[in-house]
């Protein structure tokens, strides 16, 4: 990896880093999972607070760790904020599954264009619909459906058999749906 490259990317988590840093996990296209120090960015005058918010789509530059799989981030330009999530907490938790679901099957400095791309756009749908059963069982079949493993009409399964694990908010998501 060059030492300073460029992509689109999704926030999927942070994670306080220090008094006044984050640590952030993007999921790119090009580049898969990236976990990014953003150092001071906690701090009340720093040019990047209000734009690491999870589930914000931005452009982000960062120079490659020398040491570890934690890169500095860099600069950061907003493309999308997905603002319809803020207000429901049916769809911000269906949105909280979903990036919880790509952090754990994806992997740093793997490809993960068709992730990105599902993340991408059920962040879209999810900004004008809220959640439903056959959105969630979309968006995990269609999980599997990208990473290549198959799923026989039991896409939980197949993702729990592969991750070892469903993550948490799959069950009080299924209970807000009904």
């Amino acid at each position: 990896m060059p030492a300073a490259e460029t992509t689109e990317a999704i926030l999927l988590r942070r994670a306080r880093f220090g008094e006044s840093s984050y640590v952030l996990i993007w999921l790119s296209p090009e580049h898969g999972k990236i976990r990014t120090a953003a150092r001071g960015t906690a701090r009340k005058d720093s040019k990047l607070r209000g734009r690491l918010d999870l589930f914000y789509h931005a452009e982000v530059q960062f120079a490659a760790g020398r040491k570890s799989d934690l890169h500095a981030l860099r600069e950061l330009k907003l493309l999308e904020t997905w603002e319809g999530l803020r207000g429901n907490y049916g769809r911000l938790l269906a949105a909280s599954y979903f990036a919880e679901l790509c952090d754990l099957l994806s992997e740093p400095a793997h490809a993960a264009p068709g992730l990105f791309d599902l993340m991408r756009r059920a962040l879209g749908h999810l900004c004008d619909n809220n959640p439903s059963r056959r959105s969630l069982e979309f968006f995990e079949s269609e999980v599997c459906r990208v990473l290549g493993f198959g799923h026989a009409g039991n896409a939980l399964g197949a993702i729990e058999a592969h991750a070892g694990r469903i993550p948490v908010n799959r069950r009080r998501l299924a209970e807000v749906i009904g």
